[in-house]
């Protein structure tokens, strides 16, 4: 009986592990954005800048939506969308050359999740965000056509 109980007991702590182990993941997120000066397209960086600038104030966008079957974003809640479709014509609204100091949120989801809101799919719980906030800049006479980053 106590070998059976340990036995039991073994095959529980695998499965456990195993569950802990196959949900693990990293996730890298990117956002590929205009470099070419002649595209007019404003810069990011999540630093400071040298030279002079004017600051035309704080900008915070927030993208929220559902992820329908647990994997598909209808609403556009990734890093990407972000920054192309909701920050960049916010920067622009402001005549801004750029945006510095950025910081980004963004919801993740384990797979595991994913799959338990892929079965259920009829009861929505798998809500998603973006957040991006950072100071709007204007490039001053006498600054840097393409500002150079501070180390």
């Amino acid at each position: 009986m106590k070998k059976n109980k340990t036995s039991v007991l073994l095959q529980v702590a695998l499965v456990a592990v195993l569950s802990v182990a196959s949900s693990a993941c990293t996730i890298v997120n990117t956002a590929v954005l205009p470099t070419d000066p002649r595209a007019h397209a404003p810069f990011v960086t999540t630093g400071d800048i040298t030279g002079p600038y004017q600051s035309l104030g704080l900008i915070q966008i927030t993208r929220k939506g559902h992820l329908l079957f647990g994997f598909v974003d209808v609403v556009g809640t990734d890093i990407q969308a972000g920054f192309v479709e909701t920050l960049m014509p916010e920067v622009r609204k402001l005549n801004g050359d750029g945006i510095i100091n950025v910081r980004f949120h963004q919801t993740q989801v384990l797979p595991v999740t994913q799959v338990v809101q892929a079965l259920f799919f009829f009861v929505p719980f798998l809500w998603t965000e973006v957040t991006i906030t950072g100071e709007v800049v204007k490039i001053l006479p006498g600054g840097a056509a393409a500002p150079v980053l501070r180390q």
